[in-house]
Order: structure tokens, then C-alpha cells, then sequence
């Protein structure tokens, strides 16, 4: 098993001061457990620990082979994702938070890692993401689950029984944070993937879903990467996802 797993970490801007105000807390989960992060960004190379270098084109997308040097692939949080890629029009999705290279660069690399069977974990937009690459859609706006500017809120959601994710955190119930206004039910979630946990007091609102036919693929709605706010148990997921990036 690799004690040094190299993961990729998705993010809308390779720059060093966007990465340090926008996707540090990524960074640390994983070197905190040992990881190696490679940033991938549509407007920045990504440089591996060996120096290999892979520019994205002009539509923000990087080259497929860059999965030969990750052991694992993070869809990170964002704004939204442009709804013309699951054929629907807006319907209450932000425009002024949608970036169309953001989405080719994302879709193009989570499509990739769902055939190669690479370790994918998707969180917030890159939960919505990752639906949206394995066939599905989403909710584009509901209300109740965005935090304010001053705070952040919590709430509850039911863990599913019998499924990998019930596994990891060991509980029926998981406190999270919240942060989005979009989101997958059961009617938008896609074909091969299923419910992992639903929201408190929305159980119709699913909170993570996961594969039953890949080694390690879950989408989580809410940021389990500040550790600093949130229930020991969210440590176990990461420790899981870097367990399976190992294997």
C-alpha cells in the first residue's frame, strides 16, 4: 500500500492566492493524513511531485493521461454547474457563478476517473458534479441549506443502513455543515449510483450518495473538509477515501 498516495484536488483557479483562500482547507485534510495534493485547475498547469508538467487547452480541460499519476481524485466546492449539461435550461441556477471551464475541465476528469475505477470523492458543487458526470442532474435551487455570511449552520442528516458510508462514520445520524443551494433527490440521482444519507428535516434532499460498482466513489453534499467545526466521525471519511487511494 502507498503511504504517500498523490490525489488530485479540482479547483476553479490554479493561482497560488486563490488556492490559499479557496481550497487550503482541501490541502490540509489530505496532507494531515499524508497525502500528496496536485492541484487541478482550467486556467494553470498542473506539476506533479516528479516535475511532470500538463497544461490544460483552451477549454479548461486537462490531458486524460494526467490520471496515470493520481491515486485519487477530489471534485472540491464551488459555484454552479451550468445546467446544459444535464439538458435542462436555467432554472435557478446562478449564471454569475457558473464557469463553463471550470465544468469541461471537472466532467471531462470525473467521467475518466469513474472508467478507470480511481478513488472519487465529490464534494458540494463537486457532489453535484459527479452526478452530473455519471448521468444525472439536480435540484438547481432550494432553500433552507445555504449559511449565512456571519455563521455557519448545521444540521442533521440520517445515514443510510447497509452502505459503505454508514461504514466509515459508524452512526445512524452525522452532524454537517451547510453551504449550498442546489442539490440531488431521488429523482435527479444518476443510474449505478445510490443513496448514502438524507437531510434533516428534507429527507427527500440527498445529503451523499456513493457507487456500489466502483473500489471508492461518494459524493457528500456538505464540506467535510473544515474539520475544525464538524464531528470526529468526518475524520473517518477522509481516512477511508486516503485508505482506498493507498490500495
Amino acid at each position: 500500500m502507498k503511504t504517500n498516495p498523490i490525489v488530485g484536488v479540482t479547483t476553479k483557479h490554479g493561482s497560488n492566492e486563490w488556492v490559499q483562500k479557496n481550497t487550503i482547507n482541501y490541502l490540509n485534510a489530505l496532507a494531515a493524513l499524508g497525502a500528496t495534493a496536485v492541484v487541478l485547475s482550467p486556467d494553470q498547469p498542473a506539476v506533479l511531485p516528479d516535475g511532470t508538467t500538463f497544461a490544460p487547452d483552451e477549454e479548461g480541460r486537462l490531458p486524460e493521461a494526467i490520471l496515470d499519476y493520481l491515486d485519487g481524485l477530489i471534485l472540491s466546492g464551488g459555484g454552479d454547474v451550468h445546467p446544459r449539461y444535464f439538458n435542462r435550461p436555467l432554472e435557478g441556477a446562478e449564471p454569475e457563478s457558473i464557469d463553463l471551464k471550470r465544468d469541461e475541465l471537472e466532467l471531462r476528469l470525473a467521467r475518466q476517473a469513474l472508467a478507470a475505477d480511481l478513488p472519487l470523492f465529490g464534494i458540494c458543487r463537486g457532489c453535484q458534479l459527479l452526478n452530473v458526470a455519471a448521468g444525472g442532474g439536480m435540484v438547481q435551487h432550494l432553500p433552507g441549506h445555504r449559511s449565512p455570511a456571519d455563521r455557519t449552520a448545521m444540521h442533521e442528516v440520517l445515514v443510510q443502513p447497509g452502505v459503505r458510508f454508514r461504514h466509515m462514520v459508524g452512526d445512524a445520524t452525522l452532524t454537517v455543515n451547510t453551504f449550498h443551494h442546489q442539490g440531488v433527490d431521488l429523482a435527479t440521482l444518476a443510474p449505478g449510483l445510490i443513496p448514502a444519507a438524507t437531510a434533516q428535516p428534507d429527507p427527500w434532499l440527498l445529503e451523499a450518495f456513493e457507487s456500489p460498482d466502483h473500489r471508492w466513489v461518494l459524493g457528500v453534499q456538505w464540506h467535510p473538509e473544515r474539520l475544525f467545526e464538524l464531528p470526529e466521525a468526518h475524520a473517518q471519511i477522509w481516512a477511508s477515501f486516503i485508505h482506498a487511494c493507498g490500495g
